[in-house]
């Protein structure tokens, strides 16, 4: 843990979240609620909690360890989006789990099925799980049903949701295949992500919708709430006159008289070398992250309003994610997801602190 450094998870900003998705799209069965990674950092407990009272009535996860790790904070299903070895299966049907199937070898090689929840993974165009063939599927289908296991799901995921001939794409294979097979006793439909709800409506045949991004706020759209921040104290102000360089390397050189802030936050807690140069915020105003981030340190340019011990908003809200996971060029999620497990939460709903 880190001496005054927080990582505030916004309950609220979860639950007002999940009402609204429930209200706008409201034409769904099933809120697949997605907390793989911890939750997506936020930590399972209070994410689950509030989530499950929220409507979420779902959860899917990437493997069996995170799937233990949930199953302690509700009787919910949960889907396990990734093969799961055969010493296994007894575990999941015991404990509630259901688990993707892509092929029928697969499915045949894990062993006795009876009372196992499958979700069929369709494969139409990432390439990461799932099959194409609608022989296959059958084969799918009708080994599950004679061995007594329970078909329980069929999907797919979109993979570029904001580029709609791709995606139209994926619908019209999906549409193909649900089309040639015999559906009408698969509860769970879902193709739709949080990126496609932004783009499309309802897809024809779908019960479900798989809800991650959208959940934690991550978005521009004003109608979702913030949920994360991530702050800090300023641990020492350094004064450099011209010339003077700054951390590892030299990287920075100031070319004139410079306040330096030194923040006790750096690659170890997440915040990876590359987020130099991007802004932080300290007294709701501005600055900029300079030189080479250490370890456990990081430093701000700062002017003479700043002071020894005040806060600095590493991570503002999730807004700034957004901001941020450009800058770095990369998902939203990939911000949220290695900040150091070890660093302090606090879980806020409506102005109230709990764990």
């Amino acid at each position: 843990m880190i001496d005054d450094s927080v990582y505030n998870i916004d309950l609220s900003g979860i639950k007002n979240n999940v009402l609204y998705i429930k209200n706008k799209y409201s034409d769904y069965k099933y809120y697949i609620g997605v907390v793989k990674a911890n939750a997506y950092g936020c930590g399972y407990l209070n994410t689950i909690k509030t989530m499950q009272d929220a409507g979420i009535n779902f959860f899917a996860v990437t493997n069996i360890d995170e799937a233990r790790k949930v199953r302690k904070y509700t009787n919910l299903g949960i889907l396990i989006m990734s093969n799961i070895p055969k010493y296994y299966i007894n575990e999941c049907i015991n404990d509630n789990y259901s688990v993707m199937i892509d092929s029928i070898d697969y499915l045949k090689g894990i062993g006795c099925i009876t009372n196992l929840k499958i979700h069929i993974s369709i494969n139409t165009g990432m390439n990461r799980y799932g099959t194409n063939d609608v022989e296959e599927i059958n084969d799918i289908i009708n080994y599950a049903t004679l061995n007594k296991a329970i078909i329980e799901g069929i999907y797919t995921h979109l993979y570029y949701a904001s580029n709609k001939d791709i995606t139209m794409n994926q619908i019209n294979k999906f549409y193909s295949i649900l089309e040639n097979i015999n559906k009408k006793d698969i509860p769970i439909v879902h193709i739709m992500n949080s990126e496609g709800l932004l783009y499309y409506d309802k897809f024809k045949y779908t019960t479900g919708i798989r809800i991650g991004d959208l959940l934690y706020g991550l978005t521009y759209l004003k109608e979702f709430k913030s949920v994360f921040s991530l702050k800090s104290r300023i641990s020492e102000i350094r004064h450099l006159k011209k010339g003077d360089t700054l951390g590892y390397d030299a990287s920075y050189s100031a070319e004139k008289e410079e306040l330096i802030a030194v923040v006790q936050v750096g690659y170890n807690n997440g915040i990876i070398k590359k987020n130099t140069k991007r802004s932080v915020y300290i007294n709701n105003k501005e600055y900029y992250i300079v030189g080479n981030i250490c370890m456990c340190n990081l430093f701000v340019k700062i002017d003479e309003s700043v002071n020894i011990n005040d806060i600095v908003y590493i991570i503002k809200d999730s807004k700034h994610v957004m901001d941020i996971s450009k800058y770095l060029d990369t998902a939203p999620s990939e911000v949220t997801c290695i900040i150091d497990k070890d660093i302090k939460k606090e879980y806020e709903v409506e102005g109230v602190n709990y764990e």
